[in-house]
């Protein structure tokens, strides 16, 4: 399925960070999902599926501002070309380190900090797609799972509610915790996880 998309902002940016930011959505979960093996290939097919369900998420659900929503959108679009990005997935902690450069003289503060919230929130959902203290579920299970906790923290992220759910992280491995917190050092973004 092709989103439309009109690229008001990314039409905008140098092809090169262009190319950077509409693959960071998608290769921030591969980072997160490589950082721990321990749930081996059912755990990659999980993080995968709920990779591309809240990249979808944030296209068809919510709009947290309108750059993110515009990176999503286009990120969908060329979702034919997700299996070629997962190449140098080491390179993303410098690309989030560089991101805020490279978008400052084409986007505003705050759509930068909700683009940067948004990859965060990409993290941690994919952290949290796959339990390991229910090796049991289905795949299905866990990805519905994964979906509503994810829904709850987006709402809570809009009311201001505080996060005080321990089974929020508790699926997201010390590995995983370690390359969350990492990028979101990286974006100097303060997290609780």
């Amino acid at each position: 399925m092709r989103y439309y998309n009109a690229m008001s902002y990314l039409s905008k940016l140098p092809p090169e960070v262009q190319d950077i930011v509409v693959t960071l959505p998608y290769r921030v979960g591969q980072f997160i999902s490589e950082s721990d093996n321990s749930g081996g290939d059912e755990s990659d097919e999980v993080e995968s599926k709920a990779l591309e369900n809240i990249v979808t998420f944030y296209v068809e659900d919510t709009v947290k501002g309108e750059f993110p929503h515009e990176v999503m959108l286009e990120t969908m679009n060329r979702k034919a070309h997700w299996e070629k990005w997962d190449v140098d997935t080491n390179k993303v902690p410098e690309h989030c380190l560089r991101l805020e450069y490279m978008l400052k003289d084409f986007v505003g503060d705050k759509q930068i900090l909700a683009f940067k919230q948004s990859l965060i929130d990409i993290a941690i959902a994919v952290a949290q797609a796959y339990s390991e203290y229910d090796a049991s579920a289905s795949v299905a299970s866990k990805v519905e799972v994964h979906m509503s906790l994810f829904i709850r923290r987006v709402q809570m992220m809009f009311t201001g509610a505080e996060m005080t759910d321990s089974n929020l992280s508790m699926s997201v491995s010390p590995a995983e915790r370690s390359a969350i917190k990492m990028l979101a050092d990286n974006m100097d973004l303060k997290i609780n996880i």
